[in-house]
């Protein structure tokens, strides 16, 4: 039997560390044109207003037209929490839930317990993978 008990803690993983964030969005068919609109603008305000964000792409899904995927890559949890927070992306959520019909995040990185209860209060789900043990050279 396996009893060996796994170390809590291999790497200071935490909310000063960066981590990545994947959020997937499914577009209403008549809405695709406004929709892509509408992000392109998002995207160019948090390049402008973020600088906690080290990385940020809309990426196509290669079977449905009508899937997206951002890809995000935060430097620290203080980098999201101002995301969540910062006007243009704040105008760009509610443009999706007038556009979109599907939104989940999945955040790959250890953030804080408090940045997880701002994520909680999202209004669409999010799921959250703790490091267990690697490196990250982004920084």
């Amino acid at each position: 039997r396996c009893t060996k008990r796994w170390p809590a803690e291999r790497m200071p993983f935490g909310e000063s560390t960066p981590f990545i964030l994947i959020a997937r969005c499914h577009v209403k068919q008549d809405c695709l044109a406004a929709y892509l609109e509408a992000a392109e603008v998002a995207d160019k305000a948090v390049k402008e207003s973020e600088p906690g964000m080290l990385h940020h792409t809309f990426d196509q899904d290669p079977t449905d037209p009508l899937a997206f995927t951002w890809s995000e890559v935060y430097k620290d949890d203080a980098s999201l929490l101002f995301h969540l927070t910062n006007p243009p992306l704040v105008k760009f959520v509610e443009q999706h839930g007038e556009m979109g019909d599907d939104f989940s995040v999945e955040i790959y990185g250890t953030i804080a317990p408090a940045t997880k209860e701002a994520c909680n209060a999202l209004p669409f789900p999010v799921k959250y993978f703790d490091t267990k043990f690697g490196y990250s050279r982004v920084a």
